[in-house]
C-alpha cells in the first residue's frame, strides 16, 4: 500500500478511535479524549473538527467552576444520523428507528415480504416510505439493519435458507445496498434479539449469555465472551424439541382438543387463556402447564450445567404471565442444581421488538466500534 493509502487508513482507524470513546464514555473534553485514546492532542482536535463538519459529533458546552479553565465537552450529535432495524421475522414485519445515541424514535409496521421477487423490489420501496414518512433525509440514514428468521453464510451477505421467507442462496445484502445506497447488514432474528438484550436490554454488561424464545418459532442465542456463536454450520441454537410448543402448533392443538373452549379465540388469546386456566389449577390445563414447564426447566438447566453463562434470558409467549414465568424460573434453578448457585434467569427486555431492535443497534455498533488491524 502507497503512503497515501496507509495515512487514510490511519485517520479512519483514529477516527474510529475516537467515536468508540464519544459514545461509550461521553461527554468527554479534548484533553480527556487525548488521555483516553493515547491519541497525540493535535491529532484529536484535527479529527474532531472533521467529525463536528460531518455532524456526527457536537460541543454540548463547557464543565468546570471557578478561575480554572474550563474544558469544552463533546459528545455524539444525536440528531446527526439514524439507524433503522427491521425484523422480518414478524407479520407485520416490524421496523424502528434509532438516533445515533441509540434512543427509540418510532417505529411501524410493514407488510411481511415473502419470495425472490418482493424482497429484491419491494422491500427497499417500503423502507424509503418508511424514511419518507418520518421526514428523515436519506443522508442521514447512516446503516439499515435487517434480522432474518434463517440462515446466512458465513460473512452474513446471503440467506442461505429461510422457510419464513420462502428464499434459498438469496443475496439479500446485496440488492438492497444497490437500491438504497446505504450500508446494509443481515443478522439471524435471534441473534439480533439477543444482542438488543446486551446493548440495552435485560443483558447489558454481559459477555456470556443464552437467549432463549419460544413464540411463532423456538430457538437459541448464544453469545459466549462477547461473540456471537454460530456453530460450525451456522445451525447453532436450534430447539426442535420445542417446536410442539411454539404459537402456531400448541393452540391448535388446544384448539383440536377443547374445541368448547378455544375454537374462537386467535392462537396468542388460545395461549393466554390456557395459562390462566392452568395457574386457576382447572384440570387438565394445571397438568399439562407442569409438563410443559419440565420440558423447559430440564432443557435450559442442562444448558446453564453446560454453558455456565452470567444470565439466562427468556422470551415469547412463556414470559407473558408474571406468575407463570416464576414458577418457569424457580423450575429452572431447581433443574440447574448449581453448587455456585442459580444462575440469573429473566425476561427479555424488549420483547416483541427485539430482532428489530437488535438489527439497529448492530448498526449503531457497526458506526461506532472500533476498528482493528489484523
Amino acid at each position: 500500500m502507497n503512503k497515501i493509502g496507509n495515512q487514510q487508513m490511519l485517520r479512519e482507524l483514529n477516527k474510529s478511535t475516537l467515536l468508540n470513546s464519544l459514545f461509550f464514555n461521553g461527554p468527554i473534553s479534548r484533553v480527556d479524549l487525548s488521555r483516553q485514546t493515547k491519541l497525540s492532542p493535535t491529532t484529536v482536535s484535527v479529527l474532531i473538527e472533521e467529525l463536528i463538519q460531518e455532524g456526527i459529533v457536537h460541543e454540548i458546552g463547557t464543565t468546570g467552576t471557578g478561575v480554572g479553565r474550563k474544558m469544552m465537552m463533546l459528545a455524539i450529535n444525536a440528531q446527526g444520523g439514524y439507524v433503522i432495524g427491521l425484523d422480518l421475522s414478524t407479520s407485520p414485519a416490524r421496523c424502528v428507528l434509532l438516533n445515533l445515541n441509540g434512543e427509540f424514535i418510532t417505529s411501524q409496521g410493514l407488510k411481511p415480504l415473502t419470495g425472490e421477487q418482493q424482497l429484491r423490489y419491494e422491500l427497499p420501496e417500503h423502507i424509503s416510505d418508511f424514511m419518507e414518512k418520518q421526514e428523515i433525509p436519506r443522508h442521514l440514514v447512516k446503516r439499515i439493519g435487517i434480522s432474518i428468521p434463517g440462515r446466512l453464510d458465513d460473512v452474513q451477505r446471503v440467506i442461505l435458507a429461510s422457510s419464513y421467507l420462502k428464499v434459498r442462496e438469496f443475496p439479500l445484502l446485496s440488492y438492497l445496498e444497490e437500491a438504497m445506497s446505504i450500508p446494509v447488514l443481515l443478522t439471524n432474528d435471534l441473534d439480533a434479539a439477543g444482542f438488543a438484550e446486551r446493548f440495552s436490554g435485560s443483558a447489558k454488561g454481559d459477555h456470556t449469555t443464552i437467549f432463549i424464545v419460544i413464540e411463532r418459532g423456538t430457538g437459541a442465542g448464544l453469545v459466549l465472551n462477547n461473540q456471537i456463536y454460530h456453530g460450525s454450520r451456522g445451525t447453532a441454537g436450534r430447539i426442535q424439541s420445542f417446536d410442539s410448543l411454539c404459537i402456531h402448533p400448541f393452540s391448535d392443538q388446544l384448539k383440536k382438543d377443547f374445541p368448547d373452549i378455544f375454537s374462537e379465540l386467535s392462537p396468542e388469546e388460545t395461549i393466554s387463556n390456557f395459562v390462566e386456566l392452568a395457574l386457576e389449577r382447572t384440570a387438565p390445563f394445571d397438568h399439562m402447564a407442569e409438563r410443559i414447564i419440565g420440558i423447559i426447566a430440564d432443557y435450559c438447566g442442562k444448558m446453564l450445567q453446560m454453558l455456565n453463562p452470567q444470565k439466562l434470558i427468556l422470551g415469547g409467549w412463556i414470559t407473558n404471565n408474571g406468575l407463570f414465568f416464576e414458577k418457569l424460573v424457580q423450575a429452572i434453578h431447581r433443574s440447574e442444581n448449581s453448587p455456585h448457585g442459580p444462575t440469573p434467569v429473566v425476561a427479555s427486555h424488549w420483547k416483541k421488538y427485539g430482532s428489530a431492535m437488535g438489527a439497529a443497534t448492530l448498526g449503531l455498533h457497526e458506526i461506532f466500534k472500533k476498528i482493528s488491524v489484523h
